[in-house]
């Protein structure tokens, strides 16, 4: 009986050694692809469809909570000192975690919104999202700028082409001209409609491709307005005959729901931040794609 159990202590003292070498032999072979921390789930899909399986890349930010309220945790610390490139968007709008990224070392950081030169303050962009009914509770963004700007291909592009040099790997096109087609075409029949948005987002995906304007619930932070702001929404609502209001998984709805209700019109979800995709990285088309769809739905019966 000494003798087996002398055996099975042996053997599952080489199997523990044997799971280690086989760790440190994976852990050996990851250290050979860069880590690319980025603080929300949008920037993530972004890295993973530019540099697939040649980059490590991990993000921060729980999706279903709104990136300006989340605090990063001391494990979230740990990553990003690891990381050899942290991407996020900026003190703007990671606003509870800025302190912790500031003490990232500028060798290592990119600020997305440093992307934005001075003179996209007052452009059409920013246009889209300032109606005559809401307050101005947004004016300390970045002066005025959108800070979502994971939406706009164009700077995504940008965004990319950054990446690709500060890690010295070429990056894959993550947006091509089908793509947009293909988006165009599934969006033909919203065009010209008029709809309530959760919150001050979609500036860039309204643009890129050529929607109304909508009207917004809260502002660019989420954060809810005025009693007088909401009272005048829903007059405008009703006056512009809004088909949906949208809702995002990231936000507390009852706002949102509220209006619908008043209005008389259904609720729709649009969800920018990848609430929906899980653990799962879409390739950044699929996630512009499913966006396209999610709209769309607000104007067919």
């Amino acid at each position: 009986m000494l003798y087996y159990n002398i055996a099975f202590k042996a053997f599952c003292l080489s199997l523990f050694f044997a799971l280690c070498s086989l760790a440190s032999a994976v852990s050996a072979q990851e250290k050979g692809k860069p880590l690319l921390v980025t603080s929300i789930k949008p920037l993530a899909i972004i890295a993973q469809s530019a540099f697939k399986d040649n980059v490590t890349v991990e993000y921060l930010m729980p999706a279903a909570l709104s990136p300006h309220d989340v605090v990063i945790k001391l494990s979230d610390v740990r990553k990003i000192a690891d990381a050899d490139l942290v991407l996020w968007i900026g003190p703007e709008f990671e606003v509870r975690s800025a302190k912790q990224f500031a003490n990232v070392p500028l060798e290592k950081l990119v600020t997305a919104m440093d992307l934005l030169e001075a003179d996209h303050q007052g452009s059409a962009h920013n246009e889209h999202h300032v109606e005559d009914y809401q307050e101005s509770s947004h004016d300390d963004h970045h002066g005025g700028i959108d800070p979502h700007i994971w939406l706009s291909p164009e700077i995504v592009k940008q965004l990319v082409h950054r990446l690709s040099d500060r890690l010295g790997i070429k990056a894959d096109k993550v947006f091509s001209q089908k793509a947009k087609q293909n988006i165009e075409a599934r969006l033909k029949n919203a065009k010209q409609g008029n709809y309530i948005v959760h919150h001050q987002g979609f500036g860039y995906f309204i643009e890129e491709f050529d929607l109304q304007p909508g009207l917004s619930v809260r502002d660019m932070l989420g954060k809810q307005q005025g009693a007088k702001t909401q009272y005048n929404l829903r007059l405008e609502g009703e006056k512009r005959g809004v088909s949906c209001v949208f809702v995002e998984p990231q936000h507390g709805q009852k706002d949102a729901v509220g209006i619908a209700k008043d209005l008389a019109v259904p609720t729709r979800t649009i969800d920018i931040l990848a609430v929906a995709y899980k653990d799962e990285l879409p390739s950044y088309e699929v996630y512009m794609f499913g966006l396209a769809k999610q709209f769309a739905s607000c104007f067919e019966n």
